[in-house]
């Protein structure tokens, strides 16, 4: 009698899988700001270009004049504002070959990770000083009420 031996194929090492899902996560990430960018293109070409995310909401706070010289501001630093698309391009090729690599090295993964967030750090610091250029333009009255909004109480409370 022969005995038949099945060698079972070995599954995939768990950290491969996790590898291609922090790749897909960035890629879709990276993917999202030149996305977002080739999509708010027209609103460029037409002046109507808005505060980056990180800074949106500080900015729709702002009284009515104050939001009008922060977007002339920050369309006359768009390009302060803006991800180098080259520079992206090689964050994703150093992530890629992070990940190819044997053996594989995490504090290479981890510097890339380092890089981006400096990256993102550098866009929304040149954000939050145009609205900080407002606020110092910003009369006591204009502050309260920026405040106000900030809080979400638009209409403070009337006495009765």
């Amino acid at each position: 009698m022969r005995e038949q031996t099945t060698t079972q194929p070995k599954g995939t090492p768990r950290w491969v899988k996790i590898a291609l899902i922090v790749s897909v996560a960035v890629n879709l990430g990276i993917a999202g700001v030149i996305g977002g960018a080739a999509l708010r293109a027209p609103e460029i070409r037409h002046n109507k270009v808005e505060a980056p995310e990180g800074v949106a909401m500080l900015a729709r706070a702002m009284p009515p004049a104050h939001q009008r010289e922060l977007r002339e501001e920050l369309r006359n630093r768009r390009g302060d504002l803006r991800p180098d698309r080259e520079e992206l391009r090689s964050l994703r090729d150093r992530f890629i070959v992070a990940l190819r690599a044997e053996p594989f090295d995490i504090d290479a993964v981890n510097a890339v990770f380092a890089d981006q967030r400096a990256m993102l750090s550098k866009l929304t610091a040149a954000g939050h000083e145009s609205v900080i250029e407002q606020i110092e333009k910003m009369s006591q009255k204009d502050r309260e009420r920026y405040i106000q909004r900030l809080l979400g109480d638009d209409h403070p409370t009337r006495r009765q």
